[in-house]
């Protein structure tokens, strides 16, 4: 049976709308590295401050700023009846230490080219309030401005392509031996991430349908 799931992909695969798909499914929790990294930058403190100046510029928090955030976070009892990681682990280093402490029942890999990736990202827009749009797949109907709640849109700053070119090229770097990792133990899945979010779902939940039968 299926309990504890990674989800990996690159920026812009859809990873975590897909994700909350499958935690619904299964009624699993869903432990995403954004949301935990977010609440570390809103706590003020100098690991907040270093942190925050990380994800600015591209880079991956180091290993064990990770690994210790994600070891506290899935200590929670919500977490009892499974999980989905979202964003973690995203290296060989961080991938060993989970293994030491969790069972990963399944790896789910969804698939987008590099082109597809910075399209989508660098397209992005987004309100104070967190609602997102895109220049090309989601327009407002007033330019630059949010339609649910008439805030100004903005750029992020690592959404801006060179930004997100860099994060592609270490994410591909680490992944590649994270895939092969887990292929190697038999729990990898790939599911090709350009075609609709609805079929990417049922892709996906035809498979959990299958392996619950």
């Amino acid at each position: 049976m299926i309990k504890n799931i990674i989800i990996l992909g690159p920026q812009g695969s859809g990873k975590s709308t897909q994700g909350e798909v499958i935690a619904d499914y299964l009624k699993i929790q869903i432990a995403a590295s954004g949301d935990i990294l977010r609440k570390a930058m809103d706590e003020k403190t100098d690991l907040a401050k270093k942190i925050k100046s990380f994800v600015n510029k591209g880079v991956l928090v180091p290993d064990q700023h990770m690994v210790e955030m994600f070891s506290e976070e899935l200590s929670k009892s919500k977490y009892s009846n499974g999980f989905l990681l979202d964003g973690f682990p995203r290296n060989l280093v961080q991938a060993e230490d989970l293994d030491k402490h969790h069972t990963i029942d399944k790896v789910f890999d969804i698939e987008i080219s590099d082109k597809e990736a910075i399209e989508r990202i660098s397209g992005r827009r987004i309100c104070s309030n967190g609602h997102v749009w895109h220049i090309k797949h989601k327009l407002p109907k007033k330019e630059g401005v949010c339609d649910t709640c008439k805030e100004k849109l903005y750029k992020r700053d690592d959404d801006k392509e060179d930004i997100v070119t860099k994060r592609l090229f270490i994410y591909r770097q680490e992944t590649a031996k994270l895939l092969k990792y887990y292929m190697s133990q038999g729990k990898l899945v790939t599911f090709k991430g350009e075609h609709t979010i609805g079929t990417i779902s049922k892709n996906i939940l035809d498979y959990l349908k299958k392996d619950a039968g």
